[in-house]
């Protein structure tokens, strides 16, 4: 219920429009609801409430305009105007750009040319991205707003396979209010208003054709900034993200070293870069999906599922990543379009990171291998590098601490210290050979008799690229049966999917330390 603790908490003339707009909505449901009925003693306290914030709300922008506009001929002398220094374009007030930034369909009107109406939608998302509120605990308003204009002004840069701006215009058709409002009764089930009709149709006519409902763009984390929520997961803290929009297929140039030689005066110099020094790299997102079955009555309980769902979404999005990172899905499939792993068969994966082995054949690793794989490494990502590995792994090097610290740098033994608890960045603490050490959980460890068993990498993760399609689409089935009787369960499907896939840049980017049986 709207009361007046929500008219409280607004802090902007954006965000009082906003509820403004809710208390609109919500007053429209109460009527198709009750019809010509008398309203319940509930129904008639809320429609109380409801009066009162929509009142106040209206008093708060009437003084609040008038004060501002007392300001107006001063805010005309520039001696008089203090700008506050932000690292992002701040929009203010772009003409282009109609006064509700989410009617998508008046941007056209407000533009003189294809190339206006593009930088509209730009300008118009970003307008919501600052103002909008981000759920997520772990979400930081300022920098989600750096992330998402990046995407925005990096990702969603007008091409021949995103012609007209598919992650602002997505942004712009799931951010309003009265989106949210038809998103969460379409996963309640519960019948929209015409307004809402409107409103949940707009993204349609931005996705490419994969069906169900946008995600708002404030929940969905293929845009979000935050990586891990409750897992533990290295790879989007330290690897190199990048998103694409409007196509399933990321093509990116890999460079190699740039060769110069001194020579004597006005002679020809050698060819600095060798013929196949320019690389390619070419991954194809996969779907990832999900379903779950939650019983009616949690929808009738929790007000917030929308954002409770959204949470849950990603954790396991999360969890799942981390797994499909580590081991992939295969050496053939791998390179169509599923994950390489970082932690792949040593053998048959094409793309995956060279390997070595392990110098005794007896079931062990030694010492001697960190110092040879670290040599492995080729020197241009060595000093980059870093260590993945699971948690029993560590463990086993820690055992094999060497007199005076050669292996984790300390002066004796004990000074190899602990990792620390687990974290959702995977960051242990330590420094094995004077490299950090992040934890994956879902990496090998040794298994007597596994022959070609990944069990370490030093690898530089700049070179480990996660290739992300923006957008999450939901789409949910009315009634679930029960498999036994055929009737219904009385709970409601969710289904959920969204792209993406991870491979190696360069399979010289670092080196794997395999086990030899």
């Amino acid at each position: 219920m709207i009361t007046m603790t929500d008219l409280e908490a607004c802090q902007t003339l954006e965000e009082i429009a906003n509820l403004q707009t809710q208390v609109d909505a919500r007053k429209k449901d109460l009527d198709a609801e009750f019809g010509v009925k008398p309203y319940t003693p509930e129904a008639q306290s809320e429609w109380a409430s409801l009066l009162e914030v929509e009142k106040e709300a209206g008093d708060r922008v009437t003084e609040v305009s008038a004060r501002r506009a007392a300001l107006v001929e001063t805010a005309k002398d520039e001696r008089h105007v203090e700008r506050p220094f932000s690292g992002r374009t701040i929009v203010t007030s772009p003409r282009h750009v109609p006064d509700d930034v989410f009617a998508l369909e008046q941007y056209r009107n407000l533009s003189g040319s294809e190339p206006e109406l593009l930088q509209a939608y730009r300008d118009g998302a970003m307008f919501a991205v600052d103002r909008a509120t981000y759920p997520n605990p772990q979400s930081v308003a300022a920098t989600e707003q750096g992330h998402i204009q990046a995407l925005v002004d990096q990702a969603d840069r007008p091409t021949q396979h995103n012609p007209s701006r598919e992650l602002s215009r997505r942004i712009l058709s799931t951010g309003s209010p009265l989106y949210l409002s038809a998103f969460t009764k379409y996963v309640l089930g519960k019948p929209l208003s015409p307004d809402e009709q409107r409103a949940a149709a707009a993204p349609l006519s931005v996705a490419d054709g994969a069906g169900g409902s946008a995600i708002p763009f404030y929940f969905d984390p293929t845009l979000l900034h935050v990586g891990a929520w409750t897992n533990v997961n290295p790879y989007r803290q330290v690897c190199t993200t990048k998103t694409i929009v409007g196509t399933d297929t990321y093509n990116g140039v890999t460079v190699g070293a740039f060769t110069v030689a001194r020579g004597a005066e006005a002679a020809a110099p050698a060819q600095g870069m060798a013929d196949d020094s320019f690389g390619q790299i070419t991954a194809i997102v996969a779907e990832v999906k999900g379903f779950a079955g939650i019983s009616v009555s949690m929808f009738q309980d929790r007000p917030d599922i929308v954002s409770e769902l959204a949470s849950l979404i990603s954790e396991s999005k999360d969890t799942e990543e981390e797994s499909s990172f580590s081991v992939g899905a295969g050496g053939a499939v791998g390179n169509g379009f599923a994950p390489i792993g970082m932690f792949g068969a040593a053998h048959d994966t094409s793309g995956a990171y060279t390997h070595i082995d392990t110098a005794a054949a007896d079931g062990a690793v030694a010492a001697v291998d960190a110092y040879s794989l670290e040599a492995a490494v080729p020197l241009r990502h060595r000093a980059k590098a870093v260590w993945f590995m699971n948690r029993a792994m560590i463990r086993i090097w820690q055992a094999l601490e060497t007199d005076g610290g050669q292996l984790f740098g300390g002066q004796f033994y004990a000074r190899t210290g602990y990792p620390l608890p687990p974290n959702a960045g995977g960051n242990t603490g330590l420094a094995l050979l004077n490299y950090p050490v992040y934890e994956t959980p879902s990496a090998p460890a040794i298994v007597l008799a596994t022959n070609d068993l990944v069990v370490s990498a030093l690898v530089n993760p700049a070179t480990y690229y996660i290739v992300e399609r923006a957008g999450m689409n939901v789409e949910t089935i009315p009634h679930l049966l029960d498999q036994a009787t055929g009737r219904p369960s009385f709970q409601r499907g969710i289904a959920a999917w969204w792209r993406n896939t991870a491979k190696p840049a360069t399979v010289d980017g670092g080196r794997r330390l395999a086990f030899k049986a």
